[in-house]
């Protein structure tokens, strides 16, 4: 089991290191993603660099894409082992943001998490999303301080939403409501480190121009 286990686990880790907005980058006009605007190996630098929403989509829907074929995946051939679909869920997103093949650069995992939890449990995303909604017109008009919003509102919630509700809504098999509550904080975790360093700097810049 330990061995099927981790063989799960590198197989998701190399599904998710597919760097998509490096190679369209690349391909495009022949830079590194990782060297330009935020560095960020993602959808979202990528758009902020060369202004093309098509393009950007495009990768946004193969990193979510990437999240959700190997977890169903995972989930096809093993059923009944809820904790292969977890591994898959989250080193597939782990592969995405730090990734070795980019000396442990990558995204932010946000497109791979839509797309591993439209798998598990779609009900996550709409919940993240209007936490993420909140975060951003609530609190500050920030994407990455509402992005941590999300992370941190999505895993309360669902440490809060009851057992039955749990097992209900989501769409494998699972042993029971705590096990899945444990996945979502785990991948609102991998989420949630992604957004410290872009949050510092907007704290840090923010602060210089209100002393100003």
């Amino acid at each position: 089991m330990i061995v099927g286990l981790l063989a799960i686990g590198v197989v998701a880790y190399v599904v998710g290191c597919i760097p998509t907005a490096w190679i369209v980058m690349k391909l495009r006009n022949g830079s590194d993603i990782r060297t330009e605007g935020s560095g960020n190996v993602g959808a979202r630098n990528f758009y902020e660099l060369t202004g093309n929403k098509p393009l950007a989509i495009l990768i946004a829907v193969i990193d979510a894409v990437k999240g959700a074929a190997i977890v169903a995946a995972v989930t096809w051939h093993h059923p009944d082992q809820f904790i292969a679909a977890a591994t898959a869920a989250t080193c597939v997103v782990i592969g995405h943001n730090w990734n070795v093949a980019l000396g442990g650069k990558g995204g932010r995992g946000l497109a791979t998490a839509l797309g591993v939890f439209a798998v598990l449990n779609p009900v996550f995303i709409v919940i993240w999303g209007v936490a993420y909604l909140t975060g951003y017109y609530v609190i500050r008009r920030n994407i990455h301080i509402a992005t941590v919003v999300a992370c941190i509102g999505t895993a309360v919630l669902a440490w809060s939403t009851p057992d039955n509700a749990m097992t209900a809504t989501t769409r494998i098999a699972v042993p029971d409501a705590t096990s899945m509550r444990v996945l979502i904080a785990a991948v609102c975790f991998l989420l949630f480190v992604r957004q410290i360093e872009p949050v510092r700097e907007f704290l840090r810049t923010s602060s210089f121009s209100d002393d100003e």
